[in-house]
């Protein structure tokens, strides 16, 4: 192949540095190229029956096929090359995801290898790339990966010269069954998305250092793997296990030191503190050799991680050779044990934790997958400010950042591996599925905020022996006592953890001998794809307070499963994209562009006041699930607070004080098809379980004017909320989510732009048409100008420096 022309870029790294390169590639999409039309052989199933010929592109093997290679390196010598900066999507898409783009795209960048770089390991990391990658470095192809969700590294070593070298890679979306998921775009009910969705790393490292635990490929090593075989409040065991590698002509003699430290202050805003401990040990290895080294540090008082209190630890290892360290590692810890059974539930530390779950997609209008690490924060940051300890990453593994969120935050993760309604017993497929189950624990076995793998195919009923296979393979990575496989039952009881089972009568029963959890509820059983949890902003104050009435009922429901069934998860956090469907699926509790609809501040009234939280300890809380808005004649006012005692004014006037609902639990009932259909929402009952059950006020007349509720506790006013009739639109009000963090370098922000009245007010059913306008270094991606929906319109904005940036808008 001819050599493609890349912008230079001069990196310097000490030994042991790592530094994202996601800045100065270049891009080229071949859009209807020629495919490759080899027969799939010997899968497992007809695909040529089943899918547009295009698709079965593929071979066994994935082998690309030498003459398509060649048509494209010749489209790429003519096409023009677009500067791009990682994360990065192929193809912007449409706001609802129909018909997703998929093909073949190519990256590329130019590394200059200077004399620093000399007698060093230099290794390139990318964070995921969808979903079929082929690599060439400098015009030589070295290695190809199947999958989307999980790295890969490719070893530059032996392969570097001095002065310019190019790295190549294609990529390939199309629908692949040997790939995981690889159930159809078409038909799967979320988007796999297109590009380098996440960062890229250049690791440069002494010839003696520390493995990567993707690329060292070892059963529970490679890299560094910390557990702890002794936790208590008076005293914690830490275990280190550090996987060094010699590359060198010679054997070597050197020390292992690892320091700890403690990281002082929570919920994302600590700094590294007092060194607690220090250990060492001299080793020998010999030439081109690993060795495995096992240290131990024992900490007196620790402060264990929790979700209340996410104390994390900083663990530095180094390498020292000659007295001088030649490699070094950082690792963020958080000391915690965990217990699951049916008797007690979900013990962390020694103490009962009630799961309160929500599940996550981690799409973006427009950039799918391909959004910041400070978006994947902030998601996190809400569902935790919301009322959640626990989230469910469905379906697949995302962001290293998304973790470190966690963990900073206090959220307890359930981790899958890609899948969902699929399988495919050919060798290569199952292959697959097994290698993602043991890369994402070597990726994600140190972060205290992981306690499920989910290490099956979702709602897919593989075989048996799969899953005995997938599970052997989860504890071989982590073995002890502190791996927790979890998935669906189907008279299937091998997964530590088993998820509820489906019964007719809204029953999720569990008849394993295992503790269960519910990982998915509040949504498709209200009527499928015509659920009443699935609606917008925009279908108003009926349709959003149904919405959260399946939420409480559900929820209501199913917590009294506890403790043998440890808690539950709403599907879903946030809308997303489905890619079979010509509608973004709305079963969020926010939208899209993550506003809230009613039942999110349901689940944030369940918090107890003076409950640990990213903004502050949980103060009174009250949310009038209510605009205000005209209507005859009278209706309920719906209150939700973690109050004794609400009351509510109509323009200054009592109309009632009362306590929370308490009125007995209503049978569902069902359409032929057995979908929900009643009863009355909010009738006053279905909440006996509820932490905090809401306030209604039944027969409240409406008239124009203010709505007015005061929470009361121990008879005392301690919190008010009102509601205003709003007017006519006078103003644009601009403003951005932050939620924890503060717009930065390479950044996806969504920006909203609010439709107010002269007093101020949302004027909540405006629907005009906006235009945001930015100056600085950003641009808007996808629609512009946008509808407002339930009086805010809203943008997903790319930043690359937050310097000097301004948003304005117009109607």
């Amino acid at each position: 192949m001819k050599r493609l022309t890349l912008a230079l870029l001069c990196l310097a790294f000490l030994a042991g540095a790592a530094q994202n390169i996601n800045r100065d590639w270049q891009f080229q999409r071949i859009d209807n190229q020629t495919q490759n039309r080899a027969k799939i052989e010997n899968q497992g199933q007809d695909w040529s029956s089943q899918y547009n010929p295009q698709v079965v592109a593929q071979s066994a093997a994935l082998k690309v096929a030498r003459d398509t290679l060649v048509r494209e390196f010749a489209k790429l010598q003519d096409g023009v090359w677009q500067n791009v900066t990682l994360p990065h999507t192929a193809f912007v898409e449409e706001f609802v995801v129909l018909h997703q783009w998929q093909g073949v795209c190519y990256y590329k960048k130019r590394l200059a290898r200077g004399p620093e770089w000399r007698d060093k390991i230099v290794l390139l990391e990318f964070g995921a790339a969808m979903q079929l990658a082929d690599v060439w470095v400098n015009g030589e192809h070295r290695m190809q990966h199947a999958g989307g969700y999980l790295p890969f590294v490719v070893d530059l070593t032996e392969l570097l010269k001095n002065g310019d070298n190019e790295i190549l890679v294609r990529l390939d979306n199309r629908d692949n069954p040997l790939i995981p998921p690889g159930k159809p775009v078409a038909k799967l009910d979320f988007n796999y998305f297109s590009g380098l969705h996440r960062g890229a790393r250049l690791i440069v490292k002494d010839k003696l250092h520390i493995t990567h635990p993707i690329l060292a490929n070892k059963v529970a090593g490679g890299g560094i793997f910390v557990t702890y075989p002794e936790v208590s409040k008076e005293q914690a065991t830490i275990d280190i296990k550090t996987n060094v590698q010699n590359s060198a002509e010679q054997s070597s003699d050197f020390v292992v030191v690892q320091k700890l430290y403690r990281i002082e202050g929570l919920f994302g805003r600590g700094v590294k503190g007092e060194l607690v401990a220090r250990v060492e040990q001299k080793q020998s290895v010999e030439k081109f050799a690993d060795l495995d080294i096992r240290q131990q540090i024992v900490v007196k008082k620790p402060a264990l991680w929790s979700p209340d209190f996410p104390n994390l630890y900083l663990l530095e290892s180094e390498i020292k050779k000659n007295g001088k360290v030649v490699d070094s590692e950082a690792t963020r810890l958080g000391i915690r044990r965990l217990e699951m059974s049916r008797e007690r539930g979900f013990v962390l530390n020694g103490e009962p934790i009630r799961l309160v779950g929500s599940n996550r997609h981690s799409d973006y209008p427009y950039l799918g997958n391909a959004i910041s690490e400070n978006a994947g924060y902030r998601d996190i940051w809400l569902i935790k400010e919301n009322g959640f300890n626990t989230v469910r990453l469905g379906h697949y593994p995302q962001d290293v950042a998304v973790l470190d969120a966690c963990d900073e935050l206090g959220v307890l993760v359930i981790e899958p591996i890609p899948g969902w309604q699929f399988f495919n017993k050919a060798p290569e497929f199952t292959a697959r599925t097994y290698e993602d189950v043991r890369d994402m624990i070597r990726r994600d076995r140190n972060h205290p905020s992981i306690v499920m793998w989910e290490t099956t195919l979702n709602e897919s009923w593989p075989p048996n022996a799969w899953k005995d296979g997938a599970i052997k393979a989860a504890h071989e990575e982590y073995p002890g006592d502190q791996c927790f496989t979890a998935g669906d039952a189907y008279e299937y009881y091998g997964f530590d953890v088993s998820y509820n089972d489906w019964e007719e009568g809204f029953n999720r029963p569990n008849i394993s001998p295992n503790p269960s959890f519910i990982r998915e509820y509040y949504d498709y059983e209200f009527g499928g794809h015509y659920s009443t949890t699935r609606i917008g902003r925009r279908n108003g104050e009926r349709a959003l307070l149904q919405n959260a009435w399946n939420a409480q009922w559900s929820h209501n429901r199913y917590r009294a499963y506890y403790p043998h069934t440890m808690g539950d998860a709403v599907w879903s956090m946030y809308d997303y994209n489905r890619g079979c469907a010509d509608n973004v699926c709305e079963s969020g509790m926010a939208d899209l562009f993550r506003l809230p609809k009613f039942s999110l501040p349901l689940f944030k009234s369940q918090l107890d006041v003076g409950t640990p939280l990213p903004t502050g300890n949980m103060k009174p809380y009250i949310f009038v699930a209510n605009y205000w808005t005209e209507r005859s004649g009278k209706d309920k006012v719906v209150v939700y607070g973690n109050v004794e005692e609400v009351e509510l004014f109509v323009n200054g006037r009592s109309v009632g004080r009362q306590r929370c609902d308490s009125g007995a639990d209503s049978d569902y009932s069902a359409d032929e098809k057995g979908w929900y259909t009643g009863g009355n929402p909010f009738d006053g009952g279905n909440c006996n379980n509820l932490n905090f059950p809401p306030f209604t006020f039944n027969n409240i007349a409406w008239e124009k004017g203010e709505l007015r509720a005061v929470g009361y506790i121990g008879g005392k006013e301690v919190v008010g909320e009102r509601r205003v009739t709003p007017t006519e639109v006078d103003s644009l009000v601009v403003r951005h989510l932050e939620a924890g963090r503060a717009i930065g370098e390479n950044d996806t922000v969504l920006v909203y732009v609010e439709l107010r009245d002269k007093s101020g007010e949302l004027c909540v059913l405006a629907e005009d048409l906006v235009r945001l306008k930015v100056e600085g270094r950003a641009e808007v991606v996808g629609e512009n100008p946008r509808r407002a929906e339930a009086g805010v319109a809203s943008f997903v904005v790319r930043v690359e420096n937050p310097t000097g940036l301004k948003f304005t808008a117009t109607r």
